[in-house]
């Protein structure tokens, strides 16, 4: 009981830091979602849906709670692998991958955990 106090209050006191951070940055559309937030425990208060932005230089996965073994994936149209990296996105903090290098054109983020994926679209 007191850790999800505690987990509550350091949530509390975190998201008024983690909303400020977002809004700088352009939310990706979906183009496919299936991730499923684990409920079990009737703890509500945090997703671990991940979010996906873009700004200038970077492409961004942002979640409330960690994500450990993250499958990161950047590819084009063609199908061609621009990145891929096994990560852990920390909570309520922004996993930036740099596009700098990355030609014009249209491109998939891809993110995969286990059986749960999103698919966001962005152009450069």
């Amino acid at each position: 009981m007191k850790l999800k106090i505690a987990c509550l209050i350091l949530y509390l006191v975190a998201l008024p830091f983690c909303i400020f951070a977002k809004s700088d940055k352009e939310t990706l559309p979906p183009v496919e979602d299936s991730w499923i937030d684990d409920k079990a425990d009737g703890d509500r208060s945090l997703s671990s849906s991940p979010f996906l932005f873009k700004d200038a230089t970077s492409v961004y996965v942002y979640s409330e709670k960690q994500l450990d073994n993250l499958s990161i994936g950047i590819t084009d149209m063609q199908g061609n692998v621009y990145h891929y990296e096994v990560t852990t996105v920390p909570a309520c903090m922004y996993y930036a991958i740099s596009i700098e290098t990355l030609p014009a054109g249209q491109y998939y983020l891809s993110i995969y955990q286990g059986s749960n994926y999103a698919i966001g679209i962005f152009s450069k």
